[in-house]
């Protein structure tokens, strides 16, 4: 999926899984990647894998954009798991 432009980050995507690029006050910029929690005019507000919520001006938002949810792994049966079975 093609960026978005933070105008495009709406309350319609609240809920979903999201990540935002915003430029820092001292140069470079930083990402932010979670759940879109709250949406206005002026700020996003994003919440990370380790529960911190980024409050994010809009103004300083380089490039935003809603991306599916967190792949899925499978946990492969233990080699263990089957050694000492009778049938």
């Amino acid at each position: 999926m093609k960026y978005r432009s933070a105008d495009t980050i709406r309350s319609e995507h609240l809920g979903t899984r999201v990540t935002v690029r915003r430029a820092l006050p001292e140069g470079g910029a930083s990402d932010v990647i979670g759940i879109l929690e709250h949406v206005d005019d002026a700020t996003l507000t994003v919440r990370d894998k380790r529960g911190e919520r980024h409050t994010i001006g809009r103004g300083e938002i380089v490039a935003a954009r809603v991306i599916g949810p967190l792949p899925t792994v499978e946990n492969p049966e233990s080699p263990a798991s089957g050694e000492n079975s009778t049938s």
